[in-house]
């Protein structure tokens, strides 16, 4: 792994047995195959599987954190992820997505950035956390981050349990996994504003 200044890598943020219990959640959510050539226009194979689990159509003035609070106990790790995070990040934020998305074999992701907004993007975070039991290195499955030469900046592998905060919204994506990888690659993702306290 290597890091650019504005991706945090943390391994140790769960105890073990959250960790298991987030986990666990996240592989039995239904997942929907989402088209995003239809939403964004961005290529016409671009699609994947996701799970809106709290979701606004206007980030840039929307809080779903109470939409959060509210989900049903059997999601509860999912809401103890998102207090965790925020214990750590340490300032105030306000959320405007939580998702999961999910890659199978030929699901390729796109390199893209989060928000079209380039005078905002210096507040806006997004938080990854991957949420497969095992990984093995041959599955690939990467996030890659990119500076504005498109040069890889970063590059994580999806470590079950792993949490990647990201501040600055650089171009990034989500590869595939291969051919050889016997799931799919779930991450928990998080989507939301540092703003003034």
């Amino acid at each position: 792994m290597f890091f650019a200044p504005n991706v945090r890598v943390v391994d140790d943020l769960f105890a073990p047995e959250f960790k298991d219990r987030l986990i666990e959640t996240l592989s039995w959510m239904p997942m929907h195959f989402l088209n995003r050539w239809e939403r964004f226009k961005s290529h016409e194979l671009d699609m994947h599987w996701y799970y809106p689990v709290a979701y606004t159509e206007e980030p840039f003035t929307d809080d779903v954190e109470p939409d959060l609070l509210a989900l049903d106990d059997t999601l509860l790790p999912i809401v103890e992820c998102w207090q965790l995070i925020k214990t750590k990040l340490g300032f105030p934020v306000r959320l405007y997505e939580c998702s999961i998305s999910a890659n199978t074999f030929g699901t390729e992701g796109r390199i893209h950035q989060d928000i079209d907004r380039e005078d905002v993007r210096a507040n806006h975070m997004t938080v990854l956390v991957f949420c497969n039991k095992k990984w093995d290195v041959n599955w690939a499955g990467e996030t890659l981050f990119f500076n504005h030469a498109g040069e890889i900046s970063s590059a994580v592998m999806p470590a079950p349990g792993r949490v990647v905060i990201v501040a600055g919204d650089p171009l990034h994506v989500g590869r595939s996994v291969s051919r050889t990888c016997p799931t799919d690659r779930r991450v928990l993702v998080f989507k939301f504003w540092r703003v003034s306290e």
